[in-house]
């Protein structure tokens, strides 16, 4: 065999062996997110946690729940109700006098109770600040992440509640995944109280997370894993 054509043998077989060819159909995302301020949030943007006793004449657009946002357990220990960002403001002058309100995404709440069972009432509110043709949202309370432990707390329930004190809906805080039917808001609806049920078994320290969902669709229950 010509040497010239072994060579270019070699070199084929050596190409050959190195390059691993794969055909790419190309397609692509690309993102923008405007993000506005609390004071133009609307709709379902303006929901979110508040106490009637932590803001003074909120009640003049809000019913006056979460009014034991710092109350007495035992000895000298106290609800502790921590809000977290500011999701939602409005401001008005009432006689030269100007107010800002807020709505908040989230609370940290820390609450020391002893053995036995114990009813927390009105511990925080959930409001929307609707006003004339605002449009109804729909709410939903979902044990997300984290439930208790129900070999501390045997019974773990948030209790929501509406205008006159009447149960709209009991969440199971030992379950997770649990999660309640929609709940509606509107401009005559405009929040839900929030009490908290225990029964404590044993000592320690309990831990869970519940997930507010909110939506101007109607029938658009969240569904989402939440494994951890």
């Amino acid at each position: 065999m010509d040497r010239r054509l072994l060579v270019l043998l070699v070199a084929v077989v050596a190409l050959i062996g190195v390059v691993n060819a794969t055909v790419y159909a190309y397609r692509w995302m690309t993102g923008t997110v405007s993000v506005a301020g609390p004071g133009d949030a609307v709709g379902a943007a303006c929901t979110g946690f508040y106490s009637a006793a932590a803001q003074q004449n909120i009640t003049d657009f809000l019913p006056g729940f979460g009014t034991n946002y710092n109350a007495p357990t035992y000895g000298t220990n106290n609800i502790t109700v921590t809000p977290g960002d500011v999701v939602c403001q409005w401001t008005v002058t009432v006689d030269n006098t100007t107010r800002t309100y807020y709505l908040y995404e989230s609370i940290k709440v820390t609450i020391n109770v002893t053995v036995g069972s114990w009813y927390i009432q009105d511990f925080y509110a959930f409001g929307y600040n609707a006003t004339t043709g605002s449009p109804t949202v729909y709410v939903y309370f979902r044990v997300d992440e984290d439930a208790a432990d129900n070999s501390i707390l045997t019974t773990a329930y948030l209790i929501i509640r509406g205008d006159r004190g009447i149960e709209l809906a009991r969440l199971n805080l030992t379950q997770l995944g649990a999660q309640t039917d929609a709940i509606k808001l509107n401009e005559t609806a405009k929040a839900l109280r929030l009490d908290l049920y225990f029964d404590a078994s044993t000592t320690g320290t309990v831990t869970f997370k519940v997930g507010v969902y909110v939506t101007q669709e109607p029938d658009e229950a969240p569904h989402i894993d939440s494994s951890p």
